[in-house]
């Protein structure tokens, strides 16, 4: 086996091993959602536009996605509790997209699959 394909193998046991621990939260959790808090973890403090452009997705499908992911989903059903949208002080139209503790756990989680 070449060396190519030896680190194609591990790079796909890596990828896989990441959406493994996506699915301990939610086992049909969307590459989308993934996506989006994988923003988030990268620059804490988006707000939905900044998501929606940086993941190239609408601003309805991403607030649609940090419902799910926040504590209640929008239809009032539970969420993931992963992210939280908090107001921006200097506009309140505004929400800021964060990490809440349990997220930061499922973000050390993956950092550790590096």
């Amino acid at each position: 086996m070449s060396t190519q394909t030896q680190e194609t193998m591990k790079a796909a046991k890596k990828v896989a091993s990441f959406i493994e621990e996506f699915r301990k939260l939610n086992a049909e959790m969307q590459a989308q959602q993934m996506a989006i808090f994988l923003a988030v973890a990268a620059k804490p403090d988006l707000t939905v536009t900044d998501i929606a452009n940086a993941t190239g997705h609408s601003t309805s499908s991403v607030s649609r996605n940090i419902a799910a992911l926040g504590k209640t989903h929008r239809k009032g059903l539970p969420g993931l509790d992963i992210l939280v949208a908090v107001e921006d002080p200097i506009d309140r139209r505004n929400k800021r997209i964060r990490m809440t503790p349990k997220g930061a756990r499922v973000m050390a989680a993956l950092e550790a699959l590096i």
